[in-house]
């Protein structure tokens, strides 16, 4: 007795166990007749300060639908909620075919890039495709200040980084140590360049040019010419010669006098 029920003991785990996995493959072939498939551009590229919009698309009805979004570190839009994010925007279309869920970077920012991950759970399967967001090209100001004994150039919110400063004058081109130059990145992932340039290895007489130079172009992205102040006598000095000048002119004026 004990045998027998053994027996239907096991006969009816390997139904259980027949019916999950028959359950599992009509899942998956559900998923595959239908065609399913997310379809998301793989890369964008784009400039500091843009807006770039992520699409993703299914052809599947909305009833069907049980959550979809997008992601990058963190959930960034969903298709049935609002999102709290200020710098995305967030936009479902509800079309009978496809159903569309994009995803706008505000003011893209080089610490944007990275993988941004479409999600789709239906009652057909759970898939994902993604996006490759890649930042270039990014330069905001630049500036110049100069005095009779150093001159400096800085570019601000340059990407990429590894740009140099190059100073020139005429055909005369500085190296180091006549010169230094100091990199910082910002909270954007953007980088602060500051170059200064010690002119009296120079010529005082001609301008003096500071380039950045990027390495992924090999070209200068941007140049300042700057005229060096000559140091200008302090007015004591000025008064002390004054007073010379007049002493002079009345010893002169009271010899001619007499």
């Amino acid at each position: 007795m004990m045998k027998g029920m053994s027996l239907f003991s096991d006969v009816s785990t390997q139904r259980r166990v027949f019916g999950w996995v028959s359950i599992i493959w009509f899942t998956a072939g559900i998923a595959v007749s239908h065609g399913l498939e997310l379809q998301t551009v793989s890369q964008v590229a784009a400039r500091c300060g843009e807006n770039v919009t992520l699409t993703c698309n299914v052809s599947l009805s909305r009833l069907d639908i049980r959550h979809f979004s997008w992601h990058k570190n963190k959930s960034l839009c969903q298709y049935d909620s609002q999102h709290d994010d200020p710098k995305v925007k967030c936009d479902y279309i509800d079309e009978p075919l496809p159903q569309i869920l994009t995803l706008t970077l505000l003011n893209v920012m080089p610490s944007d890039q990275g993988k941004y991950l479409c999600k789709l759970s239906s009652i057909y399967g759970v898939m994902s495709n993604n996006t490759d967001v890649k930042v270039q090209d990014c330069f905001e100001t630049s500036g110049y200040d100069r005095n009779e004994s150093f001159a400096e150039c800085w570019f601000n919110g340059v990407y990429p980084g590894g740009g140099s400063v190059r100073w020139s004058q005429g055909e005369l081109n500085f190296t180091a140590p006549a010169f230094y130059q100091k990199e910082e990145m910002d909270h954007h992932g953007r980088y602060n360049i500051l170059s200064k340039l010690d002119v009296q290895k120079g010529n005082l007489n001609q301008p003096y040019t500071c380039s950045l130079w990027m390495p992924s172009t090999s070209k200068a992205l941007f140049s300042h010419e700057l005229h060096v102040v000559k140091k200008l006598k302090g007015s004591s000095e000025s008064m002390v010669t004054l007073q010379w000048i007049c002493l002079i002119m009345e010893i002169i004026m009271a010899k001619c006098m007499t």
